[in-house]
Parts: C-alpha cells; structure tokens; sequence
C-alpha cells in the first residue's frame, strides 16, 4: 500500500513539474487517500503530498484551496518533535502561501477588484518580509503590484510606495536597466494623476528619488560596518531629499525613519530612536489604521528596546497594544501567542521590579530608623544631638564587647 502511494506521488510530481496540473492533483489525491489510511495524521510523508497538491491547487488558480492544503502541511511539519529538522520545509510552505496570496492579488487586480487585490498583497507581503526581507525582489514584486492597484484605486501617497521596488531593483540590476527604469516612469505617471506636480517638478522628483536611494544604500552599507554615525548622516541627506519633493512624514519614508531609529539604538540615543519609531507608527496610522500589522510590528519593536532599559511599565501596555492588533486580524496565529508571552514576561518583570523596588523602601526605612544618625534622616529619633551621641557611645559599647570574647565564639 505504501509503495502505491509512492508511486501515485512520483507520477503526479512529474505531472506537475511538466504543467499537466489536473492529472498531478488527481494523482496527489489518490496518494494522499492511502496514506492517510496507514499513515499517523501528523506523518511528514502527508505533510509532503500536500505541499505538492497545494502547489498544483495554486497553479489552476484554486487559490482558497491552495491556501488551505498549505496551511495543513506547514501545520504538519511545525507539530514534529523537533520542528527545527524540518525548517526548510516549513520555510517554503510559508513562502508559498505568500505567492498564492500574490497570485491571488493580481487576478483580483486584473479583474479590477482593487481592494481585495490591496488585502492579499499585504498578506503576502507580512510573509515575505518576515522570511526574505523588505529588500529582497519576491518583496519587491508585491510593492509593485501592490502600488499599482493602490494608484487604480486612487490611493497616491501609498502607492508611491514603490520607490521600495525601484531601491531593490537598483541594488539588483542598476540604474539602467528596463525593469528599474520601468518602476521610476510608473512613480511618475502616480504623481501625474494625483496632479501635485508639474511635469518639470515630476522630473525633479525622480532625480531626487534616485539620489535619496543612492544616500540611503551608503547608509545601509555604514549600518553593516557598524559606523552608525555615519550612517545617520547618509540616512539624514536621504530623508532631506524626499521631504523636499513630498513634506514631512509621507508614506515613502518610513523605511528611513526606521534606519535611524536602528541606528539611533545602536548608538545608545534611546531617546531619539523613540522620537523615529513614533514617526513611523504615525504614517502607518494616518496610511493603514492603527489597526494593522505594520502597527502592531512597530509597537513590537519599541516594546522590546524599552525591556532592555528596563521600562516594564510602558513596554507591557506597548505588547498588550501588539497583541490586540495581533488577535484582531490574525486570530490563533503564532505571531498572536508570541505577542501574548511577551505580555506575560514583560508583566512578570513589572511586578518583580515593583516588589524590588518596595523592598528597597522598607530596607531604607528600617536602616534609618536602626541608624538615625545616617544623613538625611528625619525619623522620631533624630531630634537632638544627644540622642546621636547616646547611639554612638551604645554602639561604641557593644563594639567592645565583641572585642573581648574569644575569636572562636565570634566566629
């Protein structure tokens, strides 16, 4: 029966890779029935059929279905006793779930359903930047697309969020290239159409894009060698030149704020890397709501810069903020039970360091009323001189007394 199962497998995975999708489904189902018939549910040889089948679901435009088969392999591999084993697996059947939601955002785009398109690209793109990065091309892509619907539906200042896209091109395929060039005229036509500029200011626009992405890049490359200042220097001339083009806090220039807030943290301003998170949380909230995922992330970030300062206090109402938004949107999600331990945690440290510090007011308390010559005391017994001075000889006394016993009974 197993080797059956086998076989159906190898004969649909074949199918899959040459493009007859509805022969591999058909062949992947027949596996998956025998094996699920002598094999333990939680069996990583199921979890394997179904991230194949979730993969040919995608590929016919059964997207739900995808999403779904997906789901229950990464469920599968996650539950092993030693997930950690199988990260490559769990790996790309997360990444493949962000690419059926960017597929999915481009047919509903195509079909001119923009906000539904909109939804599952920033689905997609919470899992792609949590597993490749803001920086890396799958990213990029979905800024692109994403950008597009945005300006279909007439949202201008997000979707100029494509200078996301044209800084990973540029890293890429330089400045000349076609799909680097294509993202700058797409910048242009957005700017076009929310009618802000001129033609000759467009054009300024765009110098001025390519020069703050040049600044922001040298940044970057400081940032790795551990010149945080800098850095900030780099990151400072790169912000100067979007707010000269779109003012002050645009949607375009949360990554920078973001930098220098890294930057500001490693340097120790702790202050200052507050005053730029706080920027960035306030775009997102005017841009996306302050119930959003970005949001959510970024009160993350603070929470844990103010755990280790010590600030349990105010970095416990910032993760009960990240787990709210959390549990609203993404319901029993591994990023929603995180959020909840470090809720517990932080919590746990805030009442430790309550306790502490009562503690230490009791200690001060009783050293100063046993000790009420110490400094500053103001307790009932430190009225008069001669008290002090009947302490002192008391002490003097007693300090005798030990003196003369035997060290042996000392010790």
């Amino acid at each position: 029966m197993e080797d059956t199962a086998t076989q159906h497998f190898i004969i649909g995975d074949n199918l899959r890779h040459k493009a007859f999708y509805e022969d591999a489904i058909d062949e992947f189902s027949k596996a998956l029935q025998i094996q699920q018939s002598i094999l333990d549910e939680s069996s990583p040889v199921i979890a394997k059929t179904l991230y194949c089948l979730g993969l040919a679901l995608r590929a016919i435009k059964d997207y739900a279905g995808a999403l779904d088969i997906l789901a229950k392999a990464t469920s599968i591999y996650e539950s092993q006793e030693n997930p950690a084993d199988y990260e490559t697996e769990i790996f790309n059947c997360k990444l493949n779930v962000a690419r059926t939601h960017h597929s999915q955002g481009v047919d509903w785009q195509r079909g001119g359903d923009y906000d539904k398109s909109i939804t599952e690209h920033r689905k997609s793109l919470v899992i792609r930047e949590k597993l490749l990065g803001s920086k890396h091309l799958e990213s990029a892509r979905t800024y692109y697309v994403m950008g597009c619907a945005l300006s279909d539906r007439g949202d201008f200042d997000e979707a100029l969020d494509l200078r996301r896209t044209f800084r990973t091109r540029l890293v890429v395929f330089g400045k000349d290239h076609l799909d680097t060039l294509e993202v700058i005229e797409n910048m242009g036509t957005v700017l076009q159409a929310k009618r802000v500029m001129s033609s000759e200011n467009i054009d300024q626009y765009t110098i001025a894009v390519v020069q703050s992405v040049q600044a922001e890049l040298e940044g970057d490359m400081h940032y790795d060698s551990k010149n945080f200042e800098q850095a900030m220097l780099c990151y400072r001339k790169a912000l100067a030149l979007e707010e000269q083009c779109l003012g002050d806090l645009h949607p375009t220039t949360c990554d920078l704020y973001l930098q220098m807030a890294n930057a500001m943290g490693e340097i120790g301003d702790f202050e200052g890397s507050l005053v730029e998170y706080k920027s960035v949380i306030t775009i997102y909230e005017r841009l996306l709501g302050k119930f959003n995922i970005k949001v959510a992330e970024i009160y993350n970030r603070l929470a844990n810069i103010l755990m280790d300062k010590g600030e349990y206090e105010t970095a416990l109402s910032f993760y009960a903020k990240s787990y709210g938004i959390f549990d609203s949107i993404l319901g029993n999600h591994s990023d929603t039970k995180l959020a909840m331990e470090n809720i517990r945690l932080a919590a746990s440290k805030y009442r430790n360091a309550s306790e502490s510090m009562d503690l230490i007011k009791k200690a001060e308390e009783t050293f100063k009323e046993r000790h009420p010559s110490a400094a500053g005391y103001t307790g009932p017994t430190a009225n008069t001189s001669v008290e002090t001075a009947e302490v002192k000889e008391e002490a003097e006394k007693k300090m005798e007394e030990i003196m003369k016993e035997p060290v042996a009974d000392i010790i």
